[in-house]
C-alpha cells in the first residue's frame, strides 16, 4: 500500500477544480490504487457524510473518500518530497485491505458512469455534482 501526497503541480494543473480537496497547511493523505492501467489517489479524509468510504475510523467518521479520488497522469503530480504519517489505527484498519480497496474503488466508478447516464435523477446528479471524477472521465 502505498501512501503520498500530491504535489503543487497536480494543484496548479487542476486549481479550476472545485470538488479536488486541498488543505495547503495540512494535505490530504491518499492511498493509490491502480485500475485498468491508470494510478488513482484516493485521499483519507474526516468528517465524511456518504457511503462510498471505507471506513478507518467510522465512529470519528474518517476513512477512505472515493468521491474524491483523482487520477495520477504524470509522476510529477505526486510530491516526493514529503513523507505521509497516518495515525495508528487508521493504519491498522487499512493493512491488508488493497483488494478491497481496488474493489470499492471499481464500484465507485460503476456507480458515477451509471448516475451520470441518468443525471436526470436527483441523487445521480449530486454524485456526478459532488465527485471528482467529473475532471477526469476519460481515464474512466
Amino acid at each position: 500500500m502505498t501512501f503520498i501526497f500530491l504535489s503543487e503541480e497536480f494543484y496548479n494543473h487542476y486549481s479550476f477544480c472545485s470538488e479536488i480537496e486541498r488543505k495547503p497547511t495540512r494535505p490530504y493523505i491518499q492511498i493509490c490504487v491502480k485500475i485498468n492501467g491508470k494510478l488513482f489517489a484516493v485521499p483519507l479524509r474526516s468528517h465524511i457524510n456518504h457511503k462510498f468510504v471505507l471506513w478507518t475510523d467510522k465512529e470519528n467518521k474518517c476513512g477512505l473518500d472515493f468521491t474524491k479520488a483523482v487520477v495520477i497522469e504524470k509522476d510529477s503530480f505526486i510530491d516526493k518530497n514529503s513523507i505521509p504519517h497516518i495515525r495508528q489505527n487508521e493504519f491498522d484498519a487499512l493493512r491488508g485491505k488493497e483488494f478491497i480497496i481496488k474493489q470499492k474503488m471499481l464500484s465507485y466508478i460503476q456507480t458515477y458512469k451509471k448516475a451520470k447516464q441518468r443525471i436526470d435523477v436527483p441523487r445521480n446528479r449530486t454524485i456526478c455534482e459532488y465527485s471528482t471524477l467529473q475532471y477526469f472521465e476519460r481515464h474512466l
